[in-house]
């Protein structure tokens, strides 16, 4: 998925509308929120990796830490970077709202469509009432390219992209891949809170994600992340290994300290629980042994597996710069011990994110 792509041609958009002739004179007065989405620390959340997430270790026999876990840390990143573009979004209705506008048609610059953008309040979908509702349609056969619904005290709402819409040229972009985040300042639990899902991507490449959800809770300088990819074609190390895995996690992360701490487990897609323990079968150290076992075949011994496994158990200790270290047995002194117990933290389950599906509110 091009984000970075979708982020420059909503912020154009923005201007486009701004700099424009206004088409309505507008009913409603708009108040935009200002946040949206919750920041996720660089200790667990980094752009460095990625889909497949291998990096060059330094030939001395050990799957390297940052081999096994700067693949998550991506994936963090990618549901962390597409709530930032659904974000976006909120800009326009922002620039709406300035420019005394309703209703605004455009020919988009890449595809040549015709689009629509309507900003409207008092509206109830899928039973909720919301302040204020904005969508943008490919006005040829009213498909919707995006839905964003809004209350402003607390702030709460959805945003729903869905790419294909807004840009039909860009190859990249299959018409089922679709990105969602429901956010909320007025959680139980945390000061604001983001659900991001990702569904319909096209996974062609080994390690490829199709669909992935990821809850985020922010308190102050901490977040919290619990989450799942799904990656329906991938191979870790058994090449003969079929049906998928999820690469499910809960991580903990430090603003202020740029540390940070994560369990993360490779449950098969089709697992139907999500009550897994960090030295359950599907551990990091657990699912790696059994892979090296079986294509090994008997030729490694179990020290030798153990030892090639050095940096795989959990949890994962990590600083800005990545993989520190892992192990409970192995804590760096800067971490507390109320920072690393992540005991209330679970992940979805793998079987319900495979399943994945996502559109918009009616």
């Amino acid at each position: 998925m091009r984000l970075i792509k979708l982020s420059v041609a909503l912020l154009s958009l923005s201007l486009f509308i701004a700099c424009g002739d206004d088409e309505e004179e507008a009913r409603i007065n708009v108040e935009v929120p200002d946040q949206f989405s919750v920041d996720i620390p660089s200790s667990i959340s980094s752009n460095t990796g990625s889909l497949n997430g291998r990096t060059t270790g330094d030939d001395d026999g050990i799957i390297e830490g940052n081999e096994i876990y700067e693949s998550l840390r991506y994936f963090i990143h990618l549901g962390e970077e597409s709530a930032e573009v659904v974000e976006l979004t909120l800009q326009i209705g922002a620039v709406l709202g300035a420019n005394n506008i309703t209703s605004f048609t455009f020919e988009g610059d890449d595809d040549g469509r015709t689009k629509r953008i309507d900003l409207t309040d008092e509206v109830t979908r899928g039973g909720v009432s919301y302040e204020f509702e904005m969508t943008m349609v490919d006005t040829e056969n009213e498909d919707m390219a995006l839905q964003v619904l809004w209350n402003t005290n607390p702030v709460s709402g959805v945003a729903i992209l869905k790419p294909y819409n807004l840009d039909r040229t860009d190859q990249e972009v299959v018409e089922s891949a679709i990105l969602r985040i429901d956010y909320t300042e007025d959680h139980a639990t945390y000061e604001a809170a983001m659900t991001v899902s990702i569904s319909g991507v096209e996974a062609i490449d080994n390690g490829d994600i199709d669909n992935m959800k990821m809850f985020v809770g922010r308190n102050g300088d901490i977040v919290d992340v619990m989450g799942n990819s799904n990656h329906p074609n991938i191979s870790i190390i058994d090449p003969d290994f079929e049906g998928g895995r999820n690469y499910a996690f809960v991580a903990r992360g430090d603003e202020s300290t740029d540390l940070g701490v994560a369990n993360l487990w490779l449950p098969p897609s089709d697992v139907t629980t999500n009550d897994f323990t960090a030295g359950d079968e599907y551990s990091v150290y657990a699912v790696l042994e059994a892979e090296i076992e079986a294509v090994a075949d008997g030729f490694l011994t179990e020290q030798e597996i153990a030892d090639i496994l050095a940096e795989a158990y959990s949890p994962a200790y990590f600083n800005d710069q990545g993989f520190i270290t892992s192990g409970e047995d192995n804590k760096p002194m800067s971490f507390s011990d109320t920072f690393v117990d992540l005991s209330g933290m679970v992940p979805f389950v793998p079987n319900d994110v495979k399943n994945l599906t996502i559109d918009f509110i009616q």
